[in-house]
């Protein structure tokens, strides 16, 4: 439900120069594979970056070729970790539940590739905030205080950023930043 809300609430912000979506620690690639079958037309090409390939991508990538065959071999996977392939120029990065610094690294690793669109569901928070105000991170608590403190990093970064949510029903770690060029 994670993945389908996510690209429910990203898929009309989500630009590329380049043609390609990067799922960033994507695991089982299930948005990437939604891009693949309702923005086909935008994404020739998904890459989902996760150093494992769990069995369930083959799974997934299968059924997105059944449903909508123009899917069908426009999503790899690159078992690659983050920052040890580069990204490629202008593409749009998604990434969901980035645990901790990770969210912060798909950050580093989008901007430095001049993605032209950034979304994520940040989560597990712990060792993240470090660089944000002390009296932030007292008065919203580390959570709030890390991802004001990376809308701040987007916008300096030249992005335009808005936030929105899938249902906490879905996921307490439900807050999604989307950045845009």
């Amino acid at each position: 439900f994670e993945a389908t809300e996510f690209f429910a609430r990203v898929r009309s912000h989500l630009k590329s120069e380049s043609g390609t979506l990067v799922d960033a620690a994507g695991g089982h690639g299930l948005v990437g594979a939604l891009a693949a079958v309702f923005k086909f037309e935008q994404f020739g090409r998904v890459q989902v970056h996760d150093p494992q390939r769990p069995k369930s991508f083959d799974a997934v990538a299968a059924a997105a070729a059944e449903v909508a065959p123009w899917a069908e071999g426009r999503v790899v996977h690159l078992p690659a970790r983050l920052g040890e392939a580069p990204l490629p120029r202008g593409c749009a990065v998604v990434g969901v539940h980035g645990c901790g610094t990770l969210t912060d690294r798909i950050i580093d690793a989008a901007a430095e590739a001049d993605a032209r669109s950034i979304a994520l569901m940040p989560c597990c928070y712990s060792q993240t905030a470090a660089d944000a105000p002390e009296a932030l991170r007292r008065a919203l608590g580390v959570p709030l205080a890390s991802d004001v403190h990376r809308t701040y990093r987007l916008e300096k970064l030249g992005y335009t950023v808005r936030w929105s949510a899938v249902p906490l029903s879905i996921t307490p770690m439900n807050r999604i930043i989307i950045a845009t060029r």
